[in-house]
């Protein structure tokens, strides 16, 4: 099972336009350019740690942007 780069995610193959899809986040890439992702944050030694924080910070961002306008402002 392929994992999102950015989030962590699983991905999953869609053949209709022949990209990897994260169930996640959205993100698409060919097969190609998600193995050269990868070969990329492997040479950078990104730790899991890394990782697990991008995925807090995402979801704190997204528990923030469904909050109502009132709500933002006492944030």
């Amino acid at each position: 099972m392929a994992r999102c780069p950015e989030c962590a995610g699983k991905m999953t193959y869609n053949p209709d336009n022949r990209l990897m899809v994260c169930n996640s986040c959205g993100l698409s890439l060919t097969r190609y350019e998600l193995d050269h992702y990868w070969d990329k944050v492997r040479s950078e030694n990104v730790t899991v740690d890394d990782v697990q924080k991008k995925k807090d910070r995402r979801k704190e961002w997204l528990d923030w942007y469904s909050k109502s306008k009132s709500e933002k402002e006492n944030y």
